[in-house]
């Protein structure tokens, strides 16, 4: 699955800014020089530079251009998510640790919950996650559930610590995700997961709830993630849809 083009300019801008091509307090070039350079459009270039200054690399000001404001991403991870492909890319730059495995019946509360079926047999699989370059602190606490038929999924996820349980499961057993819903909501952090995230106990947290569907629409996998306030932003744009013509 490819990536949104405006994400691999945002990342490639990063890193030359981590490296020093782009040293703190340096312009970077301006928006016709980049759409030159990477041969892609003015939208895409202002998407990558809203993405930079998200994470606090870079400000803007008319007159002026896009400054460099810091040589790594500010109070924790920020991360544009935009289709499939940027979650897959996501998970490949972060190291899953499992926390542990729980086999269980799904009652009525949890299927609710989690779109699951009342009575069918299931596992859920718990794990923290650690940013690759940004390894202070571990990013969140994932509960991913599915269909106890996909268990074989669960040794491939030790040997495979940087990929999604959901493409485990399309490689293994020929399902596509065609989509995922996202749920969005400010929670506060138990004691137990402050403890597993290095957190302090009560402290705000995002937690994101997401559906991933087959084409049909079939639920496929269901995760639970949450994020301690201060290690996560969810970056997300949306475009004005153009009027139909009759």
């Amino acid at each position: 699955m490819n990536q949104a083009r405006y994400t691999v300019l945002a990342k490639d801008l990063a890193e030359g800014i981590a490296t020093g091509r782009y040293p703190v307090g340096s312009l970077l070039p301006t928006e016709h020089e980049l759409c030159e350079l990477y041969e892609v459009s003015r939208h895409t270039v202002r998407a990558a530079i809203t993405q930079l200054q998200s994470q606090g690399l870079v400000s803007r000001r008319k007159r002026v251009g896009t400054r460099v404001e810091a040589a790594s991403p500010r109070g924790g991870y920020s991360q544009s998510l935009a289709s499939v492909a940027d979650l897959v890319h996501l998970a490949e730059t972060q190291i899953r640790s499992v926390q542990g495995v729980r086999h269980f019946v799904a009652d009525i509360a949890e299927a609710k919950r989690l779109g699951l079926q009342p009575g069918g047999h299931y596992f859920c699989l718990s794990s923290t996650r650690i940013d690759r370059d940004q390894a202070q602190a571990p990013l969140c606490w994932t509960d991913v559930y599915a269909e106890e038929r996909y268990a074989d999924v669960l040794a491939l996820a030790e040997r495979h610590p940087d990929e999604l349980i959901a493409a485990l499961i399309e490689k293994r057993f020929g399902r596509h995700i065609e989509m995922i819903d996202q749920q969005v909501r400010a929670v506060l952090l138990t004691p137990e997961l402050a403890r597993s995230l290095n957190a302090e106990a009560g402290m705000p947290g995002l937690k994101i709830t997401r559906h991933y569907r087959d084409e049909d629409g079939e639920l496929v996998v269901a995760s639970e993630t949450v994020h301690p306030d201060d290690r996560f932003t969810l970056v997300m744009q949306m475009k004005r849809e153009k009027p139909q013509v009759f």
